[in-house]
């Protein structure tokens, strides 16, 4: 048995603050979805970690991350997702900055109807922009600049689906207009949302219909060094219905029945079957809240056909039921870490291997033994 991490990894501030950056800021996260912001002049705030951050797109159709904050006194710029046009203006003493984050004004900087003053240079004091990279409409960002390549980063997962999805299924991604997407707010540090999703051994117990289709011991477990999680030997096409989605068209008939929801450290959990791929993005937003971003991905243009309408909704409702089947479990788990009669826990050496692998790489990261 390993013994898991312990209480205040869960309950204090300084934690979560010393997590931000020493995990999060050092290499790429996911932070949402750019088919949030399709369009020039798109905007949409995002609170990460304690930090506004906000995702725009310019007007080349560039994808931006910026600081969600006015140089001049650090009033929150966007509180909205919305359009912008051409240009950001601080709500507070109208500061201007376009779409590629230069500043271009200040209004009576000088006095009334005195807009620049002598020694101030605009070009210093442009919006902080972050490191941005895009894969399959995720937006991942590296806050400290100082990360390797994004493809270095994404390259071990795309080597493992590969052989499943082929080369051409991330370009076949589309996501429908209605039922692809699930919001969910938990009262629970964003480890306990990751911890849960890595292991089925709460299948028979918290997900009973899920279990009635997709078994326990039709799973197993995958370890690597930057991603673990569940493999599924049962996945039913159609999900019971009589008729199914397009299948990834490079998918093998004899692995039709294989599916895997691995979570790609830090924060995105994935599930990717033959006929449709979803992705949860775990967005931090304080040490004991947390916010999760789902959207569900369908093969190609015909899946987006009005006669799938109904399997879409009845796939929407499917996941949106079994997800939020956890919240209890996750914020109760939560509730627990302030027992003193509790410090952490163990881990079942089969079932939980892949929450270990998760509890030693985040102990790596912040100089700590977990195990």
């Amino acid at each position: 048995m390993n013994r898991a991490i312990p209480n205040h990894f869960y309950t204090t501030r300084e934690q979560f603050l010393e997590e931000r950056e020493r995990i999060f800021a050092p290499m790429w996260t996911c932070i949402g979805f750019a088919s949030d912001i399709p369009n020039a002049g798109d905007v949409y705030p995002v609170e990460f970690m304690e930090l506004p951050l906000v995702m725009v797109r310019d007007l080349d159709h560039r994808l931006r991350v910026f600081h969600n904050v006015c140089r001049h006194r650090g009033h929150i710029l966007v509180s909205e997702p919305g359009t912008v046009k051409q240009n950001i203006r601080c709500p507070y003493h109208a500061w201007t900055y376009d779409l590629s984050g230069c500043l271009l004004r200040t209004p009576h900087i000088g006095g009334f109807g005195i807009n620049e003053v002598e020694n101030f240079d605009r070009s210093e004091f442009g919006l902080n922009e972050i490191a941005t990279a895009e894969w399959n409409d995720l937006v991942f960002v590296n806050m400290t600049g100082t990360a390797s390549s994004f493809d270095a980063f994404i390259s071990p997962l795309v080597d493992r689906w590969e052989p499943l999805w082929g080369k051409t299924g991330p370009d076949l991604l589309r996501l429908p207009k209605q039922h692809s997407r699930i919001h969910l707010d938990l009262n629970a540090n964003w480890k306990l949302a990751v911890e849960n999703y890595l292991e089925a051994y709460h299948l028979p117990s918290v997900h009973p219909g899920l279990n009635r289709v997709s078994p326990l011991q039709d799973h197993d477990l995958h370890l690597s060094d930057t991603f673990a999680g569940q493999i599924s030997h049962c996945y039913n096409l159609g999900s019971g219905n009589d008729g199914h989605f397009p299948v990834f068209p490079e998918w093998s008939t004899d692995q039709f029945k294989e599916a895997e929801y691995p979570v790609l450290f830090p924060n995105t959990m994935l599930g990717i079957q033959p006929d449709h791929l979803f992705v949860m993005v775990v967005i931090p937003e304080s040490f004991d809240r947390t916010r999760e971003e789902t959207r569900l991905y369908y093969v190609g243009d015909e899946s987006l056909q009005p006669r799938f309408d109904n399997l879409r909704q009845e796939q929407h409702q499917f996941w949106s039921d079994v997800f939020a089947e956890d919240i209890s479990v996750v914020t109760s788990m939560q509730a627990g870490r302030a027992s003193t009669g509790f410090d952490g826990g163990v881990l079942t050496p089969f079932m939980e291997t892949a929450t270990a692998r998760f509890h030693q790489w985040v102990g790596e990261r912040v100089g700590v033994q977990i195990g």
